[in-house]
């Protein structure tokens, strides 16, 4: 089924140029020179994604896109702008953006950057379609239980058919502290110690330069994948994934008091579990550990949220992994405390962290003792 894009910027230069390029890309692109145009074609074109320039005369893509989501906050938008500024692009995503593009356009990392953002868009009303289902669910088992009292494996059958429909779009750990408590899908959080990972894969642009889109989405996926696999046997939930890397969290939403421990004997067995697979072609994760409180819980609106960590703790894992080369695997101090007696390390000293003041002490993990915690 052929995906729609509507399209709207007021370069007609590079809305033209750009448009015949999605369209040789098997996309139905419709196109609009002013946010006021581009809500009008939303609205008689019901598209599967809307590329959205940021400054437009008129309504600006902000407020075109505020008034999307107000309308449709399952719908993919992706904005694009000619300033590559961190203010813009906050502000964007906390408007509601799934993803952000820079002018001149890499468009080769744009079709790539675009299926993950229709992929998500889908796994959005796909997962609004199984909370209608499993509120229906609930209300049939309900009136199943009233009439049929004692039928307690019926019950269970059912409640465990609604549990593997749940793990379909949530991390296995959210989905039955969820499932547990219904109360707890709501927004807001609490705060608490956690561990963060992030994983992100080397020499990944240099690779999209000469590889086709299709053939790049099939590699980071076989990546991917197989973090993902990891971090579920570690007891880690995956956060998020950003392109080429990932996000991963330990000691939420169930408590694990070797934590720290987990993400790193994660980062070693993705290291080890790589050199097995022999995926092609061979590219390597740089890691960035680091342990502090953050506010775990649900982010977004009620109409659509996510289970995440929000804090500096986040900010200083994902600035330290940038700076790891393939395969180095980076602590920072509070992570190392928690480990030191279990992994062997070697102090690196303080090092700049991109956008902080103060220097941070790192850490390079560098084996597992044969002492484990118990």
């Amino acid at each position: 089924m052929t995906r729609r894009i509507v399209m709207a910027d007021d370069n007609e230069a590079f809305r033209e140029v750009t448009a015949q390029l999605l369209r040789k890309g098997g996309y139905d692109v419709t196109t609009a020179g002013t946010g006021r145009e581009a809500l009008q074609a939303i609205s008689r074109q019901k598209p599967d994604l809307i590329l959205l320039d940021i400054m437009m005369p008129g309504l600006d893509g902000i407020t075109v896109l505020k008034r999307i989501r107000d309308q449709n906050p399952l719908l993919g938008v992706v904005m694009v702008t000619a300033f590559g500024s961190e203010e813009i692009a906050v502000e964007a995503l906390t408007a509601g953006a799934d993803d952000y593009l820079i002018k001149p356009l890499d468009y080769k990392e744009t079709f790539i950057r675009l299926e993950r953002v229709l992929e998500r868009s889908q796994l959005r009303q796909e997962r609004k379609r199984l909370q209608e289902e499993l509120a229906l669910a609930h209300d049939e088992l309900q009136a199943k239980y009233v009439e049929l009292e004692g039928s307690y494996g019926r019950i269970q059958e059912l409640e465990e058919k609604t549990r593997e429909l749940f793990e379909r779009y949530l991390p296995s750990p959210v989905a039955r502290y969820l499932i547990d408590d219904p109360s707890r899908a709501k927004l807001g959080g609490e705060r608490k110690e956690v561990t963060i990972l992030f994983a992100d894969l080397r020499r990944f642009t240099a690779l999209a330069e000469k590889m086709a889109p299709e053939r790049l989405l099939e590699v980071v996926n076989s990546y991917l994948a197989l973090a993902t696999e990891v971090i579920f046997a570690e007891g880690g939930v995956p956060d998020k994934f950003m392109g080429d890397a990932v996000m991963a969290l330990y000691n939420a939403p169930l408590d694990q008091p070797d934590h720290a421990f987990r993400a790193v004997k994660t980062a070693f067995a993705l290291r080890e579990s790589l050199e097995r697979h022999h995926i092609e072609p061979v590219l390597h994760f740089g890691f960035g550990i680091n342990t502090g409180e953050v506010l775990v819980g649900n982010v977004g609106s009620e109409a659509l949220m996510n289970y995440t960590a929000v804090g500096d703790a986040v900010n200083v894992a994902f600035r330290l992994q940038e700076l790891a080369k393939g395969q180095q695997i980076l602590l920072t101090h509070t992570t190392y405390h928690q480990v030191k007696d279990f992994v062997d390390a070697r102090a690196l000293g303080p090092m700049r962290i991109r956008r902080r003041a103060e220097q941070a002490e790192v850490y390079e993990a560098l084996s597992l003792k044969p002492r484990q915690p118990e």
